[in-house]
């Protein structure tokens, strides 16, 4: 007895089974993730330090094989472990907090603070501590960047513009030398000296605009 062949719908629809079944055995790529909120006793990767108490932006790490994210208690310790040769192969989803929405002094553990780190632009020799001294202050836009520099000094940097050298000698102003990032030189404005004199570089004062919240902070 001879049976009719398979419609063509019919092996299309077949293999879009297979297809679904293959994915269902954990064959692709994890999908994507998220921010998600910090925590006070939260430790950061690099330091240890717990995030209770420590000023300026922080970040998040997702890494191939954990179920919760790697944070950072500074944009500074974020790069110094992203940067690294061993650690990029396992790097998934990135996320820093934009710095145009945050209490610098007391910066907020909801993950809506949080943005792509990889499209973020960073000031960089900006006055503001960070919890371990000189960071990197994240914005979601260009403009935002180069609006805070203006104010307070700095250069902007595109994340792919961040190296592991900058990263360890960055400091509360412009370097002496030209600065050079992953695409050149770097254009750097002085941070504007107080009428009492000029900016101390080992405790830099939180800038008067910086010291109250934000028009409309984040929970």
């Amino acid at each position: 007895m001879r049976t009719r062949p398979a419609s063509r719908s019919g092996r299309l629809a077949a293999l879009a089974v297979a297809l679904a079944l293959l994915a269902g055995c954990g064959g692709g790529r994890a999908p994507a993730q998220h921010a998600v909120d910090t925590h006070p006793d939260d430790a950061c990767a690099v330091c240890g330090m717990y995030l209770d108490g420590s000023p300026g932006p922080r970040a998040e790490a997702w890494v191939a094989g954990r179920a919760r994210p790697l944070v950072f208690d500074s944009t500074r310790d974020f790069f110094a472990y992203v940067l690294q040769p061993e650690n990029q192969s396992a790097l998934l989803e990135l996320y820093v907090q934009d710095s145009a929405h945050l209490d610098w002094q007391q910066p907020s553990h909801a993950a809506v603070s949080f943005i792509d780190a990889r499209r973020a632009f960073y000031a960089a020799w900006q006055p503001l501590p960070g919890s371990m001294g000189p960071t990197l202050a994240p914005f979601a836009t260009r403009a935002a960047a180069e609006a805070f520099v203006h104010e307070h000094g700095g250069a902007v940097l595109g994340f792919d513009e961040v190296t592991p050298a900058l990263v360890a000698a960055l400091d509360y102003q412009c370097p002496t030398r030209a600065a050079t990032g992953a695409r050149g030189p770097l254009q750097c404005l002085a941070t504007p000296a107080p009428a009492a004199g000029p900016l101390a570089s080992s405790q830099p004062p939180l800038p008067p605009t910086l010291h109250a919240r934000p028009a409309h902070p984040l929970p």
